[in-house]
């Protein structure tokens, strides 16, 4: 009785473990694709609100599951503001551009969801097999970074790979047990999958090789006169469990679907067609695979190095320890049973996906959870090994304490990568400074975030006009509040180029004239994942100083956020009474609010200002105010030097002050020291020295 209850508290504490272990990457700091399936979901629960079911008809993938879950956070998200369904289309405080969605709601009903997918798969594992297994299992479902990525964004394939996952696990649970109760939830699932996404399918001959299997193996059936089932009687009974499962699926596929219920014909026939499409067509958009773009199929090597680069240094060597370990007991192979079964469904689905013309990384996402429970199984296998020669009570501590080392590393290799795990790549391969080369980066817009908070944080951003690539348009359009266009348009103050549409070459003709023109500028802003940059920001203006004839190179700072960098001194040509040109090169971080104007004086030997001029820079057409981040300005002052004696010699200092108080900005030189009556001296000059050149 004691060992039960103990077993029993070691399984209910490694749930909550592996929850909250799950439930924390995913629910922090989600990222965000395009906003299709946000729509999608308002306008399904829209619908459903309105008694129009054929509105429940989104799309032909069909993401009903998705719109079901993520649409119920969405809701609730609109019940706690005071939202309608409408609100949720238009959010009421939207001006302009700016539509700040609240994406991360549906996200979170998502992450809730999958959460507690692998909770249940944990359990079913621990009676599947064990509860080391279940427990190492559970702990490396909840932190694969490439299924987090995809838990992470409000999209299907992540669902996806949840549901046919759990639905695998009732199937090896039934062929085990024998109890057509697991057969039936593994129906229950398999309705949820086809209700997702096309790949579910796979499940299909997958339901009928373990119900075959389960059905046709020698003890196995009811038996014949001879003591053995008869062929007759099996198949009888393989066809009514196949009718079972298939039946629930169906049922579920159809309740769960308004949208069958007054359009079934059309709805199949859409889906059934979009899925011959996307087996038979390349993805309109270039893919990116080997180095360089392809429009066409990248073969299935693509997926190969799909596996190889998203898995961890610690689940590949595991996976590839199991694979290895079950080819050389194959002989005893029943003994293995559920792990060969899972083995099959991994590679099969592998398999069958390869066989697709399109082809992404997040397609390949169910696999990618039997990989984990492989490689759970594989590592255990290792360290059982390697600890058979201790003693009964040291193997027990030794092979609990290795397998905890091995669950730690992959925590804290994981989680380095928070919140963007899609910018994990096997450090077995050369991690992400080798997988740039290979496979395309930036799947889910990471940098692109933080580009579009980062410019949002400045003054006057909703006056600024943001260039992007045509897919992050709504991203930025929820996150910066001031117009986001495509990178072709002539009025961009700021370009934002993202690594995912720079490999893929995707609408090159949109951008590449763009890009070109920045590569002659250093970029203004990155973000850097991994050791590889993800996105770049780049100035629709001159930021580097270099760029101008700056004679006189300056280093001082005014107040919290101008600098002065140089400063050039000219006399027109041909002017018997010259005034004296003083042209001032400025740059900014992009975060003045005040109205600063600039004073030039010029000033006698004995202190006296002889000359000066104030004023608004480059003439009163740039306030400070508009200065935008790192730009340099050029502005000229015009210095009236007649009447002025020829042999004098005169100091020329210049500053900034605060138009509306008089009072003058804190300057400070390159070693940080305040400068005198905070102003800056340039130099001294003779009058009758100035001509047509420096002086």
């Amino acid at each position: 009785m004691t060992n039960i209850r103990t077993r029993s508290r070691a399984i209910w504490l490694g749930l909550i473990v592996i929850l909250v272990v799950a439930l924390l990457p995913r629910l922090i700091h989600p990222v965000s694709r395009p906003l299709e399936w946000y729509l999608r979901s308002v306008q399904f629960w829209n619908a459903l609100e309105e008694g129009d079911l054929r509105g429940t008809y989104q799309r032909y993938h069909p993401g009903v599951s998705t719109m079901w879950i993520a649409g119920f956070g969405l809701r609730v998200y609109a019940w706690t503001h005071g939202w309608s369904g409408e609100d949720l289309l238009e959010p009421p405080q939207a001006t302009g551009d700016y539509r700040p969605y609240p994406v991360e709601a549906g996200v979170a009903a998502l992450s809730v969801a999958i959460t507690l997918g692998i909770g249940l798969s944990y359990l079913l594992l621990v009676r599947l097999v064990n509860w080391r297994v279940g427990a190492v299992a559970g702990i490396l479902l909840a932190l694969d970074p490439f299924y987090i990525a995809g838990s992470k964004v409000l999209h299907v394939d992540a669902l996806l790979a949840t549901l046919m996952f759990v639905s695998a696990l009732f199937l090896l649970l039934y062929l085990q047990e024998d109890n057509r109760t697991f057969l039936a939830m593994g129906g229950v699932f398999a309705g949820l999958s086809f209700l997702t996404k096309g790949p579910s399918l796979f499940l299909v001959p997958y339901a009928v090789l373990i119900v075959g299997y389960s059905n046709l193996r020698s003890d196995g059936g009811s038996k014949s006169a001879s003591g053995e089932p008869g062929l007759v009687t099996r198949l009888g009974r393989m066809a009514r469990e196949l009718l079972i499962w298939g039946g629930t699926a169906g049922g579920i596929f159809v309740l769960l679907w308004p949208a069958m219920w007054v359009m079934p014909g059309e709805a199949l026939s859409t889906m059934g067609r979009r899925v011959l499409f996307h087996v038979e067509t390349v993805h309109r958009n270039p893919n990116f695979f080997a180095g360089r773009a392809v429009v066409a199929d990248p073969g299935p090597l693509f997926y190969l190095a799909t596996i190889g680069w998203k898995m961890t240094l610690i689940t590949l060597p595991g996976l590839l320890a199991a694979v290895m370990i079950l080819v050389r007991r194959v002989r005893n192979w029943r003994e293995d049973s559920w792990a060969w079964c899972l083995l099959i469904f991994g590679a099969g689905f592998v398999v069958a996906m390869s066989f697709a013309a399109r082809k992404e990384m997040r397609y390949l996402q169910p696999a990618f959870l039997i990989a984990d429970i492989l490689a759970a199984w594989g590592l255990i296998q290792i360290v059982d090994g390697l600890t058979a020669r201790a003693g009964r009570d040291e193997n027990r501590h030794i092979r609990a304490v290795a397998l905890a080392t091995v669950l730690i590393g992959q925590f804290a290799l994981v989680v380095s990568h928070h919140p963007y795990y899609g910018t994990h790549h096997n450090l077995l391969l050369g991690s992400s400074r080798v997988a740039q080369h290979v496979l395309p980066m930036g799947d889910q817009g990471e940098g692109q975030h933080e580009a579009a908070r980062f410019l949002a944080g400045f003054p006057r951003a909703e006056e600024r006009m943001i260039g992007v690539h045509r897919r992050y348009e709504e991203l930025f359009e929820r996150i910066y509040p001031g117009r986001s266009e495509g990178l072709e348009d002539p009025y961009i103050d700021y370009y934002v180029f993202g690594i995912n549409s720079i490999q893929r070459q995707n609408r090159l003709d949109l951008w590449d004239d763009a890009w070109a023109v920045c590569q002659d500028k250093e970029p203004l802003w990155t973000a850097a994942f991994d050791g590889v940059t993800y996105a770049w920001i780049y100035g629709g203006f001159e930021s580097d100083p270099a760029a101008f004839s700056i004679d006189h190179p300056l280093d001082v700072q005014l107040g919290d956020h101008i600098h002065l960098v140089g400063y050039t001194l000219r006399s027109p040509e041909h002017s018997t009474e010259p005034p004296l040109v003083v042209t001032l090169f400025w740059q900014s971080d992009g975060r003045v609010q005040r109205d600063h104007h600039v004073f030039v004086h010029l000033l006698d030997e004995e202190g006296t200002m002889v000359a000066q001029h104030d004023g608004v820079p480059a003439g009163g057409q740039r306030p400070t105010w508009d200065w935008r981040y790192r730009e340099v300005i050029d502005d000229p002052h015009d210095i009236p030097v007649d009447g002025l004696r020829p042999d004098e010699t005169y100091a020329l200092y210049v500053g900034m002050y605060d138009f509306k108080t008089k009072a003058r900005l804190p300057a400070r030189g390159p070693e940080d020291q305040r400068l005198p009556h905070n102003r800056i001296h340039l130099q001294e000059l003779r009058v009758g020295e100035i001509g047509g050149g420096d002086s």
